[in-house]
């Protein structure tokens, strides 16, 4: 049920920070983080890290892509 409601918002949002997912869902990262490999293995969301140097902690984004696609996460 809670993988719908994920999914569900992801789409709606077409992109999503780790954030924002953790504080709606009230999840911690151990938590969310199984729950969102399912959704990346579906094919319909991709994973986007965001490195921003050394002193910063990378942003990480969820995104809904219409067609199924090759899963994977993407670096920048």
């Amino acid at each position: 049920m809670i993988l719908k409601r994920l999914s569900t918002y992801i789409e709606t949002h077409q992109r999503v920070e780790e954030s924002i997912l953790l504080k709606t869902f009230r999840l911690q990262k151990s938590g969310l983080a199984p729950m969102v490999e399912i959704l990346i293995r579906s094919g319909h969301v991709q994973k986007t890290v965001n490195g921003r140097g050394e002193r910063l902690a990378p942003q990480v984004f969820y995104s809904w892509q219409k067609t199924q696609v090759i899963p994977m996460t993407t670096v920048i």
